[in-house]
């Protein structure tokens, strides 16, 4: 497994996980069902010419809101699939989008799940038993702290397959690990600096306790529910911190964390994995989350806390395609725009390069291709004598 971490992206990724916003890019709107048409050669070429590979901009919508979620480069003959969970307990993530991206023979698969947030809220006095699961009345999934590695452990050991087992693990540089604790600790700051404001005035009193970053590059083999043995690489990001309030009579210590976004790319063998992977990188370097699903998630949770506010928990319904196009209604563009479109929650990439689209964009192609070219909102990538004849060649940045 050859994975780099971009410091770059790493810092726009957490900045705009907090902010609560993410860039948005330009992509043809293609929904999930119509991703299974072959991207097909342009007609008079011979297929024996194309000897590198096609692919196309797609968006992913949810298909129970209409909503577009994420934008990605799809190459010729992947298929995709996007489904989301509305049921996700929580006001800031309130809806988990898992996007799956099947290769052409069927033997790999890409996936992309957003950003989901738990919190461990351990008893001071010792009398309670910790108990993980959701909380209705506050409406938090309550679950023990677990760092990036500690989260892909129990991914497959439960979740994805079950004998999960490390078999390689990439160093997460310094560099990139430093970073992730300033961000750690910055959110902490922010985090107790809101909750005194708010509860200061009604004598509380919050102190920060330690806050962590972490991030986990690993390939596992596991057994899936198919009773099949396979092998993944995969990538976790996670950001925890802790505080405790008191009131002069009751001491609370509470730990929230953050897993802004999980990737796995999996097959059968490490064989298939190395066959598949240029065009896998391909895809998970060019996701990037629409504004739109976030501004949704945004104003979905808002609504969710009044109703806990308001002891009406029981009157939270499960988002509809009405209540997301009346929540739409105030939805502005430019509130999440970013000068980097590509700097955003991709935080790893395999070795690749960036070139820079005719629309002013950017695109990421495995080092593996020699060229990029361009035709409307397809490309090519390969060898420049199977470039298809008026297309535009792309320059690396």
């Amino acid at each position: 497994m050859k994975l780099r971490f971009r410091i770059a992206m790493l810092c726009a990724l957490l900045a705009l996980v907090w902010a609560g916003a993410l860039p948005q890019t330009s992509a043809g709107a293609v929904h999930p069902s119509d991703l299974a048409r072959l991207l097909e050669p342009p007609p008079g070429e011979e297929e024996s010419a194309m000897t590198g590979a096609f692919g196309a901009y797609v968006t992913l919508t949810d298909p129970s809101t209409g909503v577009a979620v994420m934008d990605t480069v799809l190459p010729q003959g992947w298929t995709a699939q996007l489904q989301t969970n509305w049921n996700f307990i929580s006001t800031v993530n309130p809806c988990v989008a898992t996007a799956g991206f099947t290769s052409p023979d069927g033997q790999a698969q890409a996936v992309i799940q957003t950003a989901q947030d738990y919190l461990e809220s351990p008893d001071n006095t010792g009398l309670i038993p910790y108990r993980d699961g959701a909380d209705m009345t506050t409406y938090i999934t309550r679950l023990a702290y677990k760092n990036a590695s500690q989260f892909l452990d129990m991914y497959f050991s439960g979740i994805l397959g079950t004998e999960g087992v490390v078999i390689q693990e990439t160093p997460v540089d310094a560099s990139v690990q430093s970073t992730l604790q300033q961000v750690a600790k910055a959110y902490l700051d922010s985090q107790v600096s809101a909750l005194q404001a708010l509860a200061g005035p009604y004598g509380y009193t919050v102190w920060p306790g330690p806050s962590e970053g972490t991030a986990a590059v690993r390939r596992y083999r596991f057994t899936a529910s198919d009773g099949n043995r396979y092998v993944a690489d995969a990538l976790c990001l996670c950001i925890g911190i802790e505080y405790t309030t008191n009131n002069g009579y009751l001491l609370n210590t509470a730990r929230p964390w953050t897993i802004p976004v999980t990737m796995f790319y999996i097959a059968p063998d490490e064989e298939t994995l190395e066959k598949h992977q240029a065009q896998a990188s391909m895809i998970l370097d060019n996701c990037s989350q629409r504004s739109e699903f976030l501004h949704l998630k945004q104003a979905y949770g808002r609504h969710i806390r009044s109703l806990v506010m308001n002891r009406q928990a029981n009157q939270i319904a499960r988002m509809t395609q009405a209540q997301a196009q009346t929540y739409l209604n105030d939805y502005d563009a430019s509130a999440y725009t970013s000068e980097e479109w590509a700097d955003d929650w991709r935080d790893f990439i395999y070795d690749q390069q960036q070139y820079a689209t005719l629309e002013g964009g950017a695109i990421k192609v495995s080092t593996a291709y020699d060229a990029v070219y361009q035709n409307g909102d397809e490309f090519y990538f390969g060898p420049v004598g199977g470039a298809p004849e008026g297309w535009t060649r792309l320059t690396p940045d």
